[in-house]
């Protein structure tokens, strides 16, 4: 039994399907599924039911499931020490990012990165702050960046900044919105951010706290778009607050002063990975990037 052949049998159990692990790994889907089976006859045990669209862990492969990922935290511990010793940090560096990269400095952290450890290949993922989440839980990549709190007991984060979010509205709705309680608010017309985005996340936070739910009657699949829309006059959305600012002293935009809520814009990576040397070096360009205190 090999490693490779571990990390085939983890990343089926973490996601439950065959072809999604076999693309989280770079492999093809017959690979993976040689790769269990070989795991199950060497050890003359079934890891999964199998069924059609469905893959699920046996009880067996419940108990056998935590010991193999101590074994590849193990594995990459070892292989971190050993880099160590060698005296240089080389291999690939994924770092995710969600869609406001000059907001996050990415380009920035990029440049001093690859000064920093120029035997590192960076290579980089715009998406969804919930697919960054799950990225690094099923090991797609080897850090990112996040909005909001993080409770998944397997990662953490440098944190970077407090951001603050708040309801703005167009012009031709402010004798509308003047005055407005959270059910009048509630009514008007809003703009739907992606569903996996932060800002849909944080704004089901915000009316979740009131028990009523925004009146969403356009989906935006781009969170820079919002604003635009909002500028438009297509309804209301919930917008970082230095572009509200900027908006609404350009006369585009107005505020309602009821909304608003406060998060976290980290930088999250696994805990067993935090002696990662990559990932050490990651987080000290990171804090002097972000003029943090070491």
């Amino acid at each position: 039994m090999d490693i490779l052949k571990l990390r085939s049998f983890v990343m089926v159990a973490r996601l439950g399907h065959l072809t999604r692990a076999a693309e989280k790994l770079f492999l093809t889907q017959p690979a993976v599924t040689a790769h269990i089976k070989a795991i199950e006859q060497e050890i003359g045990l079934s890891l999964f039911d199998r069924a059609p669209g469905k893959i699920t862990l046996t009880p067996a492969g419940e108990l056998l499931l935590t010991e193999a990922e101590h074994i590849l935290t193990v594995f990459e511990g070892f292989s971190s020490k050993a880099r160590q010793i060698k005296g240089e940090i080389s291999g690939n560096l994924t770092i995710a990012s969600i869609a406001d990269t000059d907001f996050t400095r990415l380009n920035g952290l990029l440049g001093s990165l690859r000064s920093t450890l120029p035997l590192i290949q960076l290579k980089t993922r715009l998406m969804l702050a919930d697919d960054v989440l799950d990225g690094l839980v099923n090991g797609s990549f080897d850090a990112g960046f996040y909005i909001g709190n993080i409770e998944h007991p397997d990662l953490t984060s440098l944190r970077l900044r407090t951001l603050t979010y708040c309801i703005v509205a167009p012009r031709s709705l402010s004798g509308q919105v003047a005055g407005a309680g959270w059910q009048e608010i509630a009514a008007l017309p809003w703009i739907a951010a992606p569903r996996r985005s932060h800002v849909a996340r944080l704004l089901r936070e915000l009316f979740a706290q009131q028990g009523v739910a925004p009146n969403e009657v356009v989906d935006c699949d781009q969170l820079p778009s919002i604003i635009d829309l909002v500028r438009s006059g297509f309804g209301l959305g919930l917008v970082r607050e230095d572009l509200a600012f900027e908006a609404a002293e350009r006369g585009e935009i107005t505020f309602w002063p009821h909304g608003r809520i406060d998060c976290m814009l980290s930088l999250a990576y696994r805990l067993a990975r935090e002696n990662d040397p990559s990932v050490v070096a990651l987080l000290s360009v990171a804090r002097s990037h972000w003029q943090l205190a070491q």
